[in-house]
């Protein structure tokens, strides 16, 4: 794939994001249990029950902060936060890229009541895989993969959105 993308708009801030603060990683990593015990109690409570599961399913441990994480943010390089954000990349862009897809293939079959608008596939990545990078990263990191960043969407302080713009093969 290219490595170009489109350059951010002048003035606005894409470099690497501040480190986090040593007490509130260190925090986070020992005060997390407090909350994620009880919450995998309730989430596995609520899978026996149908409702449960979908009220439970957007809620995962995604967020807890892992060592290896832990390690990340404390003494990551920009080559660490390459490879931790290449990974997230990958994991959202081949789902919007599959759902884009389905939803193709879906119109094409004919047998569904409304057809489907047909989109650029888009997604998003957080700021908490990126912060070492920053968002010129995240860019030049997409722009591998054939995705462009959608500057008037993203706010490099927080999410960084993107685009595929080319075109969209089987």
């Amino acid at each position: 794939m290219s490595g170009r993308h489109t350059p951010p708009p002048p003035g606005l801030n894409t470099g690497p994001l501040p480190r986090r603060s040593v007490v509130g990683l260190t925090l986070q990593l020992w005060l997390q249990w407090l909350y994620v015990l009880p919450w995998i109690v309730v989430y596995e409570a609520c899978q026996l029950y149908t409702v449960g599961e979908s009220w439970a399913e957007g809620n995962s441990t995604r967020h807890i902060l892992t060592p290896a994480k832990y390690r990340l943010e404390r003494h990551g390089t920009p080559r660490d936060w390459e490879v931790w954000a290449d990974r997230a990349l990958e994991i959202g862009t081949t789902v919007a890229l599959r759902h884009e897809r389905d939803r193709r293939a879906e119109n094409a079959r004919g047998d569904n009541r409304y057809k489907h608008k047909e989109t650029e596939p888009t997604t998003f990545i957080k700021k908490r895989y990126y912060r070492g990078i920053g968002a010129a990263g995240v860019a030049a990191l997409a722009a591998r993969r054939g995705w462009d960043v959608d500057w008037t969407r993203s706010d490099p302080e927080n999410v960084v959105h993107l685009v595929y713009r080319q075109p969209l093969g089987a």
